[in-house]
């Protein structure tokens, strides 16, 4: 019975030594990706890819696998407050050179809020990027529901970006509907909005890059769109 229990202990240890293994060896792949190369050509279109409300412990790393797989570059409009727990996962979008914006800390609607608490989203966003990616710059700012005034434009002091293409993911649809809606409105220079946080939406992805690089698009972060606008 001793020598059961001892291989048996031995089996268990073995088991959940490898598991570790297994894990730490997936996460140094993901943080060492080679930066995803971009060359615009100015005679195709171009669409940028985005996505809010993450980062998703659960889908976001989806995401990422298929933009690495397709050779495609994102821009990420991240919530503050999520960013403990998913470190490693801002540290492999900076890597892949996809681009990191802000969605405010904890995505109120930023028509409701007095001006102290515009300017805390903004900043408590980011110094908790800082801890993870201390020289990382926030370039834009996506507001929650797209909802904003002149007066909160000027208190966040930064560039809104919002979308020109809805793919309608927040309602929950299917990914066929998801796939639909973007590709049947799709024209040069389109920004869509995605949000990283379900299974449909993952599942559409793949279909909408194949989709669109059979038409000619090039895909882009949105700094990389304002640039190619202003040649």
């Amino acid at each position: 019975m001793k020598h059961k229990n001892l291989w048996f202990t031995t089996g268990v240890c073995s088991l959940i030594i490898l598991v570790v293994i297994g894990l730490l060896t997936g996460i140094y792949h993901r943080v060492n990706r080679k930066v995803i190369p971009v060359q615009i050509n100015p005679t195709q279109p171009v669409v940028a890819l985005t996505f809010d409300d993450g980062p998703n412990v659960r889908y976001t790393p989806q995401v990422l696998d298929i933009l690495y797989e397709h050779q495609v570059l994102a821009t990420f409009f991240l919530v503050g407050e999520k960013f403990s727990g998913n470190e490693l996962l801002l540290k492999e979008m900076k890597a892949c050179g996809h681009e990191i914006e802000s969605h405010t800390f904890s995505h109120p609607d930023l028509t409701t809020l007095n001006r102290e608490q515009i300017q805390q989203e903004m900043q408590k966003t980011k110094a908790e990027l800082k801890k993870v990616l201390p020289d990382y710059q926030i370039q834009y700012v996506r507001p929650p529901y797209g909802r904003y005034t002149e007066e909160v434009k000027d208190i966040i002091h930064l560039p809104l970006m919002l979308w020109t293409i809805d793919s309608g993911d927040w309602n929950k649809p299917n990914s066929d509907t998801i796939y639909s809606t973007v590709v049947d409105k799709i024209q040069d220079g389109d920004i869509i909005v995605f949000h990283d946080d379900n299974q449909e939406t993952v599942k559409a992805i793949e279909k909408i890059i194949v989709e669109l690089r059979t038409r000619g698009f090039q895909f882009v972060t949105v700094s990389q769109l304002e640039a190619s606008r202003h040649g």
